[in-house]
């Protein structure tokens, strides 16, 4: 791709911005071309004052980039308002990664006290093999307060966390894992999470607290019951959660939620921008045969690096790309 297109695919992202809300999907592109573009991406969001607060990243905080999966997938949808993308392993799916597509499969969720906190992207991912597909999406919301000159920020992290068999392999077991890595950082501290403990019910409710509540309810289709237990390490910032569907059917998408806020503490060391958060989904599909089930298992793992829009717009084209 040369400079000149490159700057030609800049400005028209920039006029479109100012006027709509669109998607772009990257297909048929080599990971250069990808780069390219997101780059010219970027700089648009920056320049019009959107911004785009959640990057995809490997590395460290010195060393990061774009993660090079990303570079490298057969498709991924950009999308402003929201500001977010959706990267594709089977080029045959397109129509997996609109976002109205993506909302449809939570619709038996419902979350309220969002206002609270500003919307910031997301990031979805999709893997398949020969007994289903999985289908994640991490919606990113921030939140600060000022005590004493210092600035605290909250990073709230809802988790859509699905899944469809096929073949008559049926999604059975979900593991959803966040990570805020205050093991590495200190100052990334694990504020909340839910649901905790462990508990078997058609719906589960739960409610985070930061600044002010945000209650989340979901069920899954039929009414079947749902088991959760929580696996999570509070200390080290390591938030895992184990959902089982309790008589799930091939064909059928079944879809959870568990959610986290993380908080930048500027006293501590690590406590300033970008929250690095690292998040593992892996789903359980089976099969039942003679005397024993036949077990096949997907799972999607990324980082995320995550940012005030303001301050991405002075850091993430020199630092990420």
């Amino acid at each position: 791709m040369k400079n000149n297109s490159i700057k030609s695919i800049y400005h028209i992202l920039c006029d479109k911005i100012k006027k709509q809300s669109f998607q772009v999907i990257l297909y048929g592109m080599s990971p250069e071309e990808k780069r390219e573009f997101l780059k010219a991406w970027l700089k648009a969001l920056g320049e019009t004052g959107c911004g785009l607060a959640v990057i995809p990243v490997s590395g460290d905080r010195k060393t990061a980039e774009f993660d090079k999966r990303v570079l490298k997938a057969s498709a991924v949808l950009l999308s402003c308002k929201p500001e977010g993308m959706f990267v594709l392993q089977n080029p045959e799916d397109l129509r997996f990664i609109t976002k109205s597509f993506i909302t449809e499969i939570w619709k038996n969720s419902k979350i309220t006290g969002i206002k609270n906190f500003k919307y910031i992207g997301y990031i979805g991912w999709e893997s398949i093999n020969r007994a289903g597909k999985e289908i994640v999406d991490v919606d990113y919301y921030t939140s600060k307060i000022s005590i004493n000159g210092k600035t605290y920020r909250f990073f709230l992290a809802i988790t859509h966390h699905s899944a469809i068999g096929c073949n008559s392999h049926s999604p059975k077991w979900f593991t959803t894992t966040t990570d805020w890595n205050t093991k590495i950082w200190p100052g990334q501290v694990l504020h909340d999470w839910e649901p905790k403990n462990e508990g078997l019910n058609t719906q589960i409710t739960y409610t985070l607290t930061s600044i002010a509540p945000v209650i989340v309810s979901y069920s899954v289709p039929e009414g079947l019951t749902v088991e959760w237990v929580d696996q999570t390490s509070p200390d080290t910032g390591y938030v895992k959660t184990l959902h089982k569907i309790l008589n799930a059917r091939s064909g059928v998408i079944y879809a959870v939620e568990s959610s986290s806020i993380g908080l930048l503490d500027p006293t501590r060391p690590g406590g300033y921008l970008p929250m690095i958060v690292d998040h593992d989904f892996k789903v359980e599909l089976q099969k039942p045969v003679f005397l024993w089930a036949d077990t096949k298992t997907i799972d999607i793992n990324f980082t995320a690096a995550l940012y005030d829009c303001c301050t991405l717009h002075h850091v993430v084209c020199s630092s990420l790309i």
